[in-house]
């Protein structure tokens, strides 16, 4: 009997694992499916937020007599937030060095930007909350490979390697602005298509493959 309660205990173990990697056979909650949810509108936000930086920096309305300043300040000491948000929201691989590991830069980023928008601390914060942006997008970008594998989100090769750019605001390679909001764009746009449960679990993008 000690013998059956062993196996039975081992078969328990190798589903748990399998279904970290073949999807889920059970509803999404409501909690999940929320989570989810607010995860892809964050994920939007940021991508919104890179694509108001992109115009600016590529000069796109020079000359046209639109004055987009304020948005662009807003959209930079946003971005911590949201990138933050996006982070702290997405679903990750059950493993605690990994769930605390994103959930503190998540939160990190999202304090971050909160402290630079009051006055003075601005100043002495400096490039920390941006940075931390940055590392928020680099990381969200390497979950959803990690989750879709890379066949299905090649955008996330295009933001990885411009965010790694991207670290100084103010002396960053041209064009890297413009490339990374593609690149979030069309990730924010493709997860519109994706089912709530992808996001739940290592699939290699299930859906798109059919």
């Amino acid at each position: 009997e000690d013998n059956r309660n062993v196996v039975t205990s081992n078969i328990d173990d190798i589903d748990e694992k399998d279904d970290d990697t073949n999807g889920i056979d059970r509803p999404v909650t409501l909690l999940e499916r929320a989570r989810i949810i607010s995860y892809r509108i964050a994920m939007s936000a940021s991508a919104l937020s890179l694509c108001v930086l992109a115009v600016d920096d590529i000069g796109f309305l020079e000359g046209t007599g639109a004055n987009i300043d304020q948005l662009v300040a807003q959209s930079s000491n946003a971005l911590p937030i949201l990138a933050g948000g996006t982070l702290s929201l997405c679903p990750v691989p059950r493993n605690k060095i990994v769930e605390v590991g994103t959930t503190s830069l998540g939160l990190a980023a999202i304090g971050s930007g909160f402290v630079s928008n009051v006055g003075d601390i601005q100043q002495l914060t400096g490039s920390i909350p941006w940075s931390l942006s940055i590392l928020a997008l680099m990381t969200v970008s390497i979950r959803e490979i990690y989750y879709f594998g890379v066949e299905y989100k090649q955008e996330c090769i295009i933001t990885l390697l411009t965010l790694a750019l991207m670290f100084d605001h103010n002396n960053h390679v041209p064009f890297t602005f413009p490339l990374c909001a593609l690149g979030m764009s069309i990730l924010a746009a493709g997860k519109l298509f994706e089912p709530c449960e992808e996001d739940l679990v290592p699939s290699n993008s299930e859906f798109l493959a059919k």
